[in-house]
Parts: structure tokens; sequence; C-alpha cells
């Protein structure tokens, strides 16, 4: 797998990512809801009662009379109410609906990065330690070759059995690196295969070569500016600002009345407000406008918005904060990757050098103009060399995608 196979299978297969993209599903069906809100509101209720025998008494509670009572009683009221006026509340609770599912979809952009990078931070430690293994099975191939030689040499009796001995130990060394090389492959694997949602028994191929000369750091300014535009911490918080400025307006308009047309019918039986009851069945209808007005709102709801606008300010300092952490963490990654840049030419050079004095030693050695330390330097030296430039190639490009992440771009590939 590459890079870009690596973005895509985070953004569709982690398990995260799907998480918070069924919370940020969750919140636009909450649009819909909210919407209902405008739509007429048809409730209808029926009762069925056995109504015992009413009394009929004086003013001075004597001379109760029975007054016989039809005993099946039943009741059915259907009432429609169209809401025309609520002081902006359903207009608001849209907006705020509207709103949670936008800060839910940059949860979804924000699970995305994160699992985006932790899944690169495991493909690039599996890369390097695959170019790695590679460095330590050539050193042990090399390592192997000069033990035949020395073996040779101390059959023609030219060489010691302690050389051999040295040899061995440094060729023990080399095979016990190979195999925690090995135990960090199985380990980054495994990591990387459950962050992509991937079978148990699968195993990734990191891509064999590095492409680090594709870098452009360009300077911090620029990294500062795409921060400020493009980072989602600032993203959400800007959002639950918009949020709470919703909850302010709907603060309000608990204050003003609610307006609407209700239109309902009654049907009931039996007709009771007659003297004696009627045994039959009543109907009447009605149409008319319904205006309600919650008078405790009047000293409740001040407090409400008064917390509102301290949460609002509470949410501008938090991005006053957020924006100077940024600002920092951009530093020190922009920082770390110049470092990894020129700790890169720094070590390519330092290959050259190690090559040249291995093949310079090596040459002398077989002409037995060099003893066996100076060859057993050099092959320490070439090993170190190689081992640096990988793991400064790895780090360079690691800086490089912890930049992106930090300013908000990581899915925009560009290697």
């Amino acid at each position: 797998m590459d890079v870009p196979e690596i973005l895509s299978r985070v953004a569709s297969c982690n398990a995260d990512v799907k998480s918070a993209q069924s919370r940020h599903d969750a919140e636009q069906q909450g649009v819909s809801v909210a919407r209902s809100a405008r739509l007429p509101q048809l409730s209808a209720s029926l009762q069925l009662n056995y109504l015992g025998d009413g009394t009929i008494l004086d003013r001075n509670f004597s001379n109760a009379i029975r007054d016989r009572l039809p005993h099946f009683g039943n009741t059915l009221n259907v009432t429609l109410y169209q809401p025309v006026y609520h002081g902006g509340a359903i207009a608001a609770g849209i907006d705020l609906a509207k709103l949670k599912s936008e800060l839910a979809a940059i949860g979804v952009e924000q699970s995305v990065d994160a699992a985006s990078i932790e899944a690169l931070s495991c493909y690039f430690s599996l890369m390097k330690m695959s170019n790695l293994r590679k460095v330590y099975v050539d050193n042990i191939a090399i390592t192997q070759r000069l033990i035949g030689q020395m073996t040779d040499h101390y059959n023609q009796g030219t060489a010691l059995r302690n050389d051999i001995t040295r040899y061995r130990l440094r060729l023990s060394s080399l095979d016990y690196d190979l195999q925690c090389i090995d135990n960090s492959i199985s380990v980054n694997n495994c990591n990387l295969i459950s962050l992509l949602g991937l079978e148990d028994t699968a195993v990734i191929v990191p891509a064999t070569e590095i492409r680090e000369d594709n870098i452009i750091l360009k300077d911090e300014a620029y990294w500062q500016e795409l921060t400020a535009a493009h980072s989602s911490e600032l993203k959400a918080i800007d959002k639950s600002k918009s949020i709470a400025r919703t909850g302010l307006r709907l603060d309000r308009a608990a204050m003003l009345p609610k307006v609407g047309i209700v239109v309902g019918d009654q049907f009931t039986g039996p007709i009771t407000f007659e003297i004696p009851a009627v045994n039959k069945n009543y109907n009447a209808w009605y149409a008319g406008v319904s205006i309600s007005y919650d008078i405790s709102s009047l000293w409740t709801a001040n407090k409400k918005m008064r917390q509102r606008r301290f949460e609002i300010a509470n949410i501008a300092d938090q991005r006053i904060a957020v924006s100077e952490a940024l600002k920092r963490k951009v530093h020190e990654a922009y920082i770390a990757a110049v470092q990894a840049r020129q700790m890169l030419d720094t070590e390519t050079l330092n290959v050259q050098l190690a090559n040249e004095n291995y093949t310079v030693v090596e040459t002398r050695f077989q002409n037995e103009m060099a003893l066996l330390t100076d060859m057993l330097d050099a092959s320490s030296a070439k090993l170190d060399a190689e081992t640096r430039l990988v793991n400064a190639k790895v780090n360079l490009i690691l800086s490089y995608y912890q930049l992106k992440f930090i300013s908000g771009t990581l899915s925009e590939y560009s290697l």
C-alpha cells in the first residue's frame, strides 16, 4: 500500500471515523426533526367511561335528589394547531440543528485526520523498519562473507581464532537486532491493519521507495496562514460560538408570545349539562386563534440569556488560546521538519563517506594492509550511517505530514 491508499482506507473503513460519521448522520436527521415544528400539529383523544348517578342538593346541602344518568359515556376530541409565530423559536431551532450537523461534520473531519496521522505514523515506521531490515540483511551477508574469509585465513595460519570470534560476536548482535526489527514490523503491521479495518491475517507491504525529495517545506508563515484558514480545531470553536449565539436567540424567543391557528371538533355523550340528562351524543366544532405567553419568562429568561453571553465570551477566549497553541505547534513542527531536512543532508553525505571508507579499508584488508579492528570499525560505521539515513528520510516525511495534520490539510496528498 502507498500513502493515498492509506488515507483513502482510513476515511472509509476506520472504526473511529465510522462512529463520527454515524453521529453526523444522527445530527442531520435532527435538521428534519427541527423543520417538522413548522408543520400542523394534529391530535386526537378518545375516552370511554362509566357514569355514575348524580345528586342534586340545595345550597345548604339538604333535600338530596338522585339524578339518574346514562351510564355509558364517550368523548372524542380532535384538534389541529398550525404555528404562526413563536418569537423566532422555530427558525432558531432549525438553525441550531443545522449548526450541530455542521459541527458533527467537522468532528468527522477531525476523526479522519486523527486516524490518518496515527495510521501514517505506523505506516512510516513500518517503512523505516522494512528499509532497516534490508540494511541489516546486507550487513549480515557482508559479515558472513568476512567470517568465511577469516576462516580461510585461519586455516592458512594467517589469522587467529579470536579474529573469527569477534566477527561471530558481531554477527550474533546483528541477528538479534534483525529479530527486533521483525518484531517491530509485526507490531506496526498489527496496529495498521486495525486502523485500516483489514482482516487480522493481512500483511501491509509499504512502498519501498521513500520519496523525500518531493517534499517542499516552504516558509513558516505559509504554514501559519494555512493553519489559521484550515484548522479543524478553529472551525469547531467557531461553530460552537454560532451554536451558542443561536441558543441566545432561543432564549429571547421564550420572552415572546406564541400565536397559532387552532381548529377542533368535540364529539361527546351523553349530554349531562341538562337536567335530566339526555342520553344522546353532542357534537361541536370550533376555530380560532391561540395566543399563549409564558409570564415567568420575564424573570427567568434574562438569567439564561446572561449565562449564554458568558458562554459566548468564554468560547471567544478559547479560540484565542487555541489559536496561540496552534501557532506554537506549527513553529515546533516546522523547526522539526527543517532540522529533519538538515539531518537528511548530513546523513546522505555520511553514507557516501562511510561507503568510501569501507571500500578502502576492505581493499587494504584483502591485501593484508589493514587490521581486523579497522575492518570492524569500517563496517560498524557503514551500518550506522545507513541506519541513520533511513531514519532521517522517514523522519523528514513524518515531520512534513505532521505539519499538514496541524494545519488541517492532511487529506490533501501531495507527495
